[in-house]
């Protein structure tokens, strides 16, 4: 039976071993600073799970560290063979930690732990972390609590019974300088103070980090007591707020992702309700409560880029795990591959990168498996041995772009059509333009792999990453030249919440075009060069339309005047003709109900300010509808 764990404790251990496993792929850092990294985070790691008698991890993280400190010392190298024992340590201590998280505990692999052991020198694994008769330094320790530390399902009395693990604990005292009497007391806030004397052979910065989880609320002072020496002088008083944080350091607050969705509905709710009663000024032609209310839709907007800055993280979390998978693969393959990470910076909505998960491991699983050749091969066409894989993130316009390429043989089209035709996708003799054909791969059921093995040919993958990654209001767009490589570029919008728009309309219908992907609007009949061929020349440039009207099967004649948006993706442009312009407006991006979802070139809907539903456009799927010749040609023929 497990104890009661607070839900950080599993958040801080997985970001410890997404650190240590970090630390163990990065060949480049094999410095004293990188292996101590690897050391302090399998030793918070197993000081985190003594807190809750969490045997079975602390076992195991005991062993990984006892292999670093061999490490550290010079008796073992952090070979191959170190790093694949330190792995394997990784993933049994990822197993062990979820299932704890699912309400169950086990020890963990007996073997690894003797191979750990072994490696390490033979070591044992002692009843506590370190052997008290080496004791080395003297400390004072003095931990003041912060009130919220038993709020957030931690024991204090635990932190100081661990305390105890790493030496000899003596003249310990506990008190309560700051208990309020009557009604200002709080039984849910802790007031303990706790003064110790610890004598052990650990660092200062080893005892610091028993209290890692608590240190934004706790204050912990460790001073090391020399013979001879005066006393240590006493801590700081405590403040008002029973507790000081770390004030050297930046404060980093742990909020749960429901709460930060909680809070962009409600901006999302403050950002209708914003727009509607300006709507209401504006029809009363109430000119001040207009301006009045001019000076809090900034305000509003203002709070919706923080709260949206909130849910923001850099990608690079996600990019870095697949150091461990292109590792494993290449052994698995018989191949020389190495990654390449750029853009790890990159921002993009928390909800979005989660999702972006497994669609990237489909396209990284296929690049390796069907891209990258063997170092003979590669050797035979005259190139280097080792095959280059690149994942890359930037931002440009309001997009985020992921790029996955790579140097290897690219798509092999003549396979692929003939695949296709076997498998009855493309009737037998057809000839399909190159884009047709790569297109193919994105097919459910479809995969030109000669035979199935554990890392392709069941016919699931490119289809699910497409779905994905559409479902995102993303686009993917594949590329390949022949002995040179494939590209997968996956463009995907910066946030699923909120977004500024452009307001139009066409007939009784309101649609709101993402105001990033405006290029400029014009007036129609001045830029229109051919009607029937759907195409417009803008100072020379030959650009596509669509009509929405035609599009969507709007109701309703075409007004003496029309306006065309002429939007742009993916370095490409498209004129949108509408009856009207409404301006730049602030839109939340609703759902699509089920009857709605399927309907192309619709990304979703939004509340507007006169309470009507408005359709948001999908410039991407409209982008590519207007730029194909085929298209054009049948919305000419209707």
């Amino acid at each position: 039976m497990t104890p009661n764990i607070p839900p950080i404790f599993f958040d801080e251990a997985r970001d410890l071993l997404a650190v240590f496993q970090r630390g163990l792929l990065d060949r480049g850092a094999r410095d004293a600073e990188a292996i101590n990294a690897l050391f302090r985070s399998a030793h918070t790691l197993k000081g985190a799970a003594g807190l809750f008698s969490l045997e079975g991890v602390v076992q195991f993280a005991h062993a990984a560290e006892a292999v670093l400190e061999s490490v550290r010392a010079g008796t073992v190298a952090l070979d191959d063979a170190t790093v694949k024992a330190l792995l394997e340590a990784h993933d049994e201590l990822e197993r062990l930690i979820d299932e704890v998280a699912q309400g169950h505990e086990r020890q963990g692999d007996q073997k690894l732990v003797q191979v750990l052991l072994a490696r390490a020198g033979g070591a044992a694994v002692p009843a506590a972390p370190v052997e008290k008769a080496a004791a080395k330094h003297r400390y004072s320790v003095s931990v003041r609590f912060g009130a919220p530390v038993m709020r957030e399902g931690f024991d204090p009395i635990s932190f100081i019974s661990f305390l105890a693990t790493l030496g000899e604990l003596t003249d310990c005292e506990a008190t309560f300088p700051e208990l309020p009497d009557g009604d200002a007391f709080d039984p849910t806030s802790c007031y303990l103070r706790v003064e110790a004397t610890l004598v052990t052979p650990v660092s200062a910065e080893t005892v610091q980090s028993t209290f890692e989880f608590i240190l934004d609320s706790t204050q912990v002072v460790v001073t090391e007591v020399v013979e001879a020496a005066p006393p240590p002088p006493p801590p700081p008083q405590p403040s008002a707020e029973s507790a000081t944080p770390r004030a050297a350091e930046t404060r980093l607050v742990k909020v749960p992702a429901d709460r930060l969705d909680e809070l962009i509905d409600l901006v999302g709710e403050l950002v209708i309700a914003a727009a509607a009663n300006q709507a209401v000024a504006s029809r009363n032609k109430d000119t001040a409560t207009s301006e009045s209310l001019a000076t809090l839709n900034q305000l509003v907007g203002s709070i919706r880029d923080t709260a949206l800055g909130l849910r923001m993280v850099p990608v690079g979390e996600t990019f870095s795990r697949f150091h461990r998978v292109v590792r494993d693969l290449s052994k698995q393959l018989g191949k020389s591959i190495q990654l390449e990470l750029q853009g790890a910076d990159t921002e993009l909505d928390k909800s979005l990168v989660d999702r972006l998960v497994d669609p990237l491991t489909h396209i990284v699983r296929n690049s390796l498996d069907h891209g990258l050749e063997t170092e003979a091969e590669r050797t035979a066409a005259g190139k280097p041995p080792t095959g280059t894989l690149r994942i890359s993130a930037m931002h440009e316009g309001g997009s985020v772009v992921i790029d996955v390429s790579d140097d290897g043989r690219g798509l092999n089209r003549p396979r692929i059509l003939a695949k296709a035709i076997e498998k009855g996708l493309v009737p037998t003799g057809a000839k399909l333009a190159t884009e047709d054909i790569d297109e193919l791969i994105f097919l459910p059921g479809f995969s030109s792999a000669e035979q199935v093995s554990e890392i392709s040919g069941r016919g699931v993958g490119m289809d699910v990453v497409k779905r994905t990654i559409e479902g995102l209001r993303g686009t993917v767009e594949l590329s390949s030249e022949d002995g040179k490589g494939t590209r997968l570029r996956l463009r995907l919008p910066l946030t699923l919440a909120i977004i500024d728009g452009f307001g139009v309309s066409v007939g009784t219908g309101r649609w709101i075009v993402p105001l990033k992907s405006i290029h400029e609007c014009l007036d129609f009949s001045s830029v229109v060069e051919s009607e029937p061929h759907h195409r417009l020349s803008i100072r020379g440039q030959v650009v596509p339309f669509v009509r929405l009207r035609e599009l969507f099967t709007l109701p309703g004649e075409r007004p003496a005047k029309e306006s065309v948006v002429v939007v742009e993706h993916a370095d490409k442009r498209v004129g949108l003709v509408v009856d009207a312009l409404h301006g730049a407006v602030q839109t939340v991006i609703k759902p699509m109900g089920p009857l709605f979802q399927h309907m192309e070139g619709v990304g979703g809907a939004t509340i507007l300010g006169t309470g009507d539903v408005g359709f948001i456009l999908d410039v991407g799927q409209l982008v590519k509808k207007g730029a194909t010749p085929r298209a054009r040609a049948k919305e000419a023929a209707c």
